[in-house]
């Protein structure tokens, strides 16, 4: 079955995606409300959300040691069922009005959720490297999806029950057997290793002196935490501190979002024409750009663009990175390198985003664009250097040659 040189299997975890991440933007819209009603402490509200960041990351390692141990699609349906259970048990402590069993929920639900990015690499095993960037920003285009799916399945069970928003877990369970039933049709292409004696161990000095694997790295975790510390800023610089409407607020912040997954329809192309280093590079000017028009005043406008560029260069560093990635290891290397990767972008994103609100109340808006140009300007320095030192060494075997 192949449909844009994809197979079986991409299609399958393309329309699987939207339904194992539905509970992630769920979460974003309803757990303030809930944390509001049920923290002992009106600043504590937001704690909902930043438990489903640190559940993530704290899934990051094991989902990806869990595969090699047991193969993707054993993982993949075992995280599933889990994350029914996690909406389950944020149910019942909205029901019984337990903030510590809804944070149980929340945190639950990240870890699952550490397991469904993984998608991205299986998608990527189960195409030809040159195609491997299209699979991957074929999975990017169900997080769009995912936002529609998970915070409508939320409005539609909000008031089935006598306490508010209870039923809206109970209500993402259904997406969550949705896509159970789709993984039971995606063929697993990872052989199961039992023990460690079954895999050489990993050298992680030559790892860390791989220029691939330490631009891979730098593109997906600053790409991501960059955008999540000026995006989570930028609504209460928008609304509370510029008084701008909660419209315009809203307007920015959907089309930050939008700019982030609609690149990924030429992303992969993208790639697969100029090279994940041109694509990561391009991601990076966008960063810039972002700076350029956060500096240049507060308008609604100057918000609107810097949010859309932030998301585009969101979209070209993750994609471009992840690609990257997977030529950065060796065939036994590539778990325990991902959940490096994904362990270290998601520590990068619960930084930015607990540290976000901080900063800003500190340093305002300007201290947040500021920090946010530092790793910018980090990453494009270290790739400038690295494409030096590579074109020098081929320059130099040629003339050996």
């Amino acid at each position: 079955m192949l449909m844009l040189g994809l197979n079986r299997n991409v299609w399958i975890l393309a329309m699987t995606q939207p339904l194992a991440l539905a509970m992630s933007p769920a979460i974003v819209l309803i757990s303030g409300f809930v944390g509001k009603s049920l923290a002992p402490r009106p600043e504590l509200s937001t704690l909902p959300l930043s438990m489903m960041i640190i559940g993530i990351t704290l899934g990051a390692m094991p989902a990806a040691l869990l595969m090699q141990r047991f193969g993707r699609k054993r993982v993949f349906l075992a995280g599933m069922v889990i994350n029914s259970l996690a909406a389950l048990i944020a149910a019942g402590g909205i029901a019984l009005s337990s903030f510590i069993i809804f944070l149980l929920g929340i945190t639950l639900s990240g870890m699952t959720i550490a397991i469904m990015h993984q998608f991205r690499f299986a998608a990527a095993e189960s195409t030809p490297a040159e195609l491997a960037g299209r699979a991957i920003s074929m999975l990017m285009l169900g997080s769009v999806a995912a936002a529609f799916i998970g915070t409508e399945l939320a409005a539609f069970g909000q008031d089935w029950f006598a306490t508010p928003y209870a039923g809206s877990f109970l209500a993402l369970i259904a997406a969550s057997v949705a896509g159970f039933i789709l993984l039971c049709f995606y063929q697993d292409n990872t052989r199961p290793e039992q023990s460690d004696k079954d895999t050489p161990p990993v050298n992680w000095s030559d790892v860390l002196r791989r220029p691939t694997f330490l631009i891979a790295l730098g593109s997906a975790a600053i790409g991501y935490g960059v955008m999540s510390f000026v995006m989570t800023a930028t609504p209460l610089a928008m609304h509370d501190m510029m008084g701008h409407s909660l419209g315009d607020t809203k307007w920015v912040i959907q089309s930050h979002i939008m700019a982030m997954f609609l690149p990924s329809l030429v992303t992969g192309e993208l790639i697969r024409k100029f090279g994940e280093r041109t694509i990561i590079f391009v991601g990076l000017l966008a960063y810039l750009a972002t700076t350029a028009f956060a500096y240049s005043g507060v308008e609604v406008l100057h918000y609107w663009w810097a949010l859309v560029l932030l998301g585009v260069g969101w979209n070209f560093l993750f994609i471009g990175g992840t690609t990257l990635l997977t030529k950065a290891y060796k065939p036994h290397e590539k778990f325990r390198v991902q959940a490096v990767n994904d362990l270290t972008v998601f520590v990068f994103q619960a930084l930015s985003s607990l540290s976000a609100g901080v900063i800003l109340f500190l340093s305002g808006w300007s201290g947040i664009v500021t920090l946010s140009l530092v790793p910018t300007a980090v990453l494009l320095i270290a790739i400038g250097l690295t494409w030096t030192r590579i074109k020098s060494t081929v320059a130099a075997e040629s003339q050996a040659s």
